[in-house]
């Protein structure tokens, strides 16, 4: 990991204090695994069945685990999957509530009763700065000051070593996001800079958007207890006012009792689903089995539509020239115990426009437990 220090002699007391905080972040992370996670390690020692687990998780992204805090410096997001059923019975909670909406979906997979599927709903919100946050005029050459806060809703199939996901979402851009005070309220918090130029932000704008995904394991070594190795291959794409989009990637896995769920990805649509599938997975095991693993992925989009970096659709605002082409490399570890699962990756963007100096990195959270 490498922390990117300012050479202005005025600023070294302020890295010095970023360190600290930096640090300090580590510490309760470890904390967390050192402590928490063991405890439902030693919960309930009844076997589970998908049909029976739901599964809440949470997801924190932010560059100043790398001690940066500039273009995406942080996303937050809560999801809840409901638990696993192989059709869609509309009397029950709480698929009886979408059942008109999975009825007219344009893919077969998520009606077919041979295919286990579960919905899972999201909320979050992620937010974007240039990187001088201490002017208060207009940065031409950087990106716009740009938040969205969003629910969405997602359809999951799958049908053993395959997953598909159909997920829409709606969301708001602009001052009714509220990244500004949220970004603001933090850094009172841990008396950082205040963001001074806000006024510059992307204007109001509702968006709205579709994302379809195709997750598959193409490589799986190792019959999920003990050691084991697994390969994920991803291709997708995303069709709206705030990203139209098509990606590509892989996730590669080695570990000790590796979940039998498909990877793990930095937030964006499609991607929150942590949910295990099948008998194979330690969380349904009758001891709660203790998992560990390492984990590295690689991937790829072609951008035809980013309003942070394209601006509002519908009004004229502050805007960048894109880069067509984008990449996440992205390295990580991930822990289970017992019900919970516990992962941190540490991401690196490539640039995202032209005049963007260097690429972005950031760390990448994100904690889910069954009950």
């Amino acid at each position: 990991m490498q922390i990117k220090f300012k050479t202005n002699k005025y600023n070294i007391l302020y890295n010095l204090y970023k360190l600290k905080l930096q640090v300090l972040s580590w510490t309760v992370v470890m904390a967390v695994l050192y402590v928490a996670l063991p405890c439902f390690a030693s919960a309930d020692i009844a076997a589970d069945t998908a049909e029976e687990l739901t599964t809440f998780s949470f997801y924190l992204e932010n560059d100043y685990f790398v001690g940066d805090d500039s273009q995406y410096t942080n996303g937050l997001k809560f999801a809840w999957s409901s638990p696993v059923h192989t059709g869609y019975p509309k009397e029950v909670w709480p698929h009886r509530w979408f059942y008109p909406v999975i009825r007219i979906l344009p893919f077969d997979d998520f009606l077919d009763s041979a295919m286990e599927k579960n919905i899972t709903l999201s909320f979050g919100q992620n937010i974007y700065t240039p990187e001088d946050i201490k002017e208060t005029d207009l940065i031409e050459d950087d990106r716009p000051y740009a938040g969205i806060t969003y629910l969405s809703m997602g359809f999951h199939s799958r049908l053993e070593s395959q997953m598909k996901t159909l997920e829409f979402y709606v969301g708001l851009v602009g001052p009714q996001s509220y990244a500004e005070e949220c970004q603001q309220a933090v850094h009172k918090i841990v008396k950082d800079i205040e963001p001074a130029g806000w006024d510059n932000q992307l204007k109001n704008e509702p968006v709205l958007g579709i994302v379809y995904e195709h997750k598959m394991k193409i490589i799986q070594l190792g019959d999920g207890t003990g050691f084991g190795i697994d390969g994920i291959f991803n291709n997708g794409m995303g069709l709206g006012n705030a990203n139209t989009y098509y990606n590509l990637g892989i996730n590669l896995r080695f570990g000790y009792n590796i979940p039998n769920d498909f990877g793990n990805f930095p937030i964006r649509p499609a991607t929150s689903m942590n949910t295990a599938f099948g008998s194979r997975d330690p969380r349904y095991s009758i001891k709660h089995k203790f998992g560990i693993y390492l984990f590295a992925s690689a991937e790829g989009q072609a951008v035809l539509r980013n309003i942070f970096l394209d601006g509002n659709t519908f009004t004229d605002s502050h805007s960048v020239e894109k880069k067509l082409l984008v990449a996440d490399l992205a390295a990580g570890i991930g822990i289970l115990a017992g019900k919970a699962q516990l992962c941190f990756a540490y991401v690196i963007r490539s640039t995202e426009f032209e005049t963007q100096k260097d690429p972005q990195e950031f760390g990448s959270l994100s904690f889910s437990i069954s009950y």
